[in-house]
This record gives structure tokens, sequence and C-alpha cells, in this order.
């Protein structure tokens, strides 16, 4: 059956259409500047700045989107092998890890991009004892010269994604709070998942 396609649709999978939308980019341009490299000898100079890019935006949105299906790697040989009381205990603190971690980098990579469009880093300082607001020095890329935050705020969307939906699983699995969707109970039925 066809899924019909609503705002609410597209607003819910909008990692999902992000990452396959910047995939599809960055196969096209690679191989339209393959093209034009060498069967024209004439090559796309700007190409390699936007298929980096378009892969960074892939890689942090594609990462939130696996993170939300539940469908990265893990190693649960020590999981699998306790039950009962002990086994909630490891997965509580695992989860737990997993919210701070990803709240971690969240952080981090949000001063990174402060940093991308704060060239030192300064927003506004006390100077002779009076407020005054830094200079704003946007930094460029070398090629196309486009601000090099377009790019770096696609890692603090991406840990923030997997952060919010962290939370959502933790509220969900370890704290019962949060109702399974029909679909996830189906979906660890079907693939024998730990959600």
């Amino acid at each position: 059956m066809k899924k019909k396609i609503t705002p609410k649709f597209i607003f819910t999978n909008l990692d999902a259409i992000i990452c396959g939308t910047t995939l599809t980019l960055c196969v096209i341009l690679v191989n339209v500047n393959v093209v034009f490299r060498y069967f024209l000898n004439s090559p796309i100079k700007w190409t390699d700045e936007v298929v980096t890019s378009l892969f960074v935006w892939t890689v942090f949105m594609g990462s939130a989107y696996a993170h939300r299906r539940h469908a990265h790697l893990g190693v649960d040989i020590v999981v699998n092998l306790v039950k009962g009381r002990s086994r909630q205990v490891i997965e509580f603190i695992v989860a737990m890890l997993e919210i701070a971690i990803l709240l971690l980098l969240t952080y981090i990579s949000a001063q990174y991009v402060l940093n991308l469009i704060f060239k030192r880093g300064i927003i506004f300082q006390i100077k002779d004892g009076v407020f005054a607001w830094g200079k704003v020095k946007l930094t460029y890329t070398d090629t196309l010269r486009i601000p090099k935050w377009y790019t770096g705020v696609a890692v603090p969307l991406g840990f923030g994604l997997s952060f919010i939906y962290s939370i959502v699983d933790f509220l969900r699995y370890n704290l019962h709070i949060l109702k399974p969707k029909a679909s996830d109970e189906t979906a660890v039925a079907e693939e024998g998942g730990a959600y």
C-alpha cells in the first residue's frame, strides 16, 4: 500500500529525505565530473567542495536516521549472556551512557560550528569596562567562497537528532513512560532486535 505524502510524513522523515537527497546529488555530481574530466578533458573545479559538503550532510543525517530506525550495529554479547533484572540494569546503564555521550557530542559540535562562524570564537567581550560585540568573521570555503558553517551545521544537527531519539527510546523502552508504536513491536518480532 502506498503511503500518502503529507506535511507530517515529510517532517517525521526529514532526516531520511535529506540523507537520500544529498547522497543522490553526491553520486550525480561525482559521475558528471568523471565525464567532464576524462571524456571532455575539462574537470568541474567546484564539485569536490560541493560533494564533500553533501557527504557530511549524508553521513550525519544518515546516522540520525539509522539511530531512529535502530539500524546501528551493536555488540550485544554480554547483554545476551545476562538474563532478568541484571539485563535490565545493563540496558539502563548503556542507555544513560548513550544519552550522555550524544549530549556531549552535540555540545562539542555546536562549539565547532560557532568557531566556523566566528573565526576567533569571540561573540562578545568586555573591553575597558564596556560591553562590546566581537566581530563576525565568517570562514569561507576555498573555491565557491560559501560559509563553512553551511556544512558544519550538519554535525550538531545529526548528533542532536540522535540525542532526541535516544531520549525517546529511553522513555519508551527503559522507563516505559511512552508506549511503543505498533510498527516497533512488529519490527522486533521480525528482526529479533533489542527494541
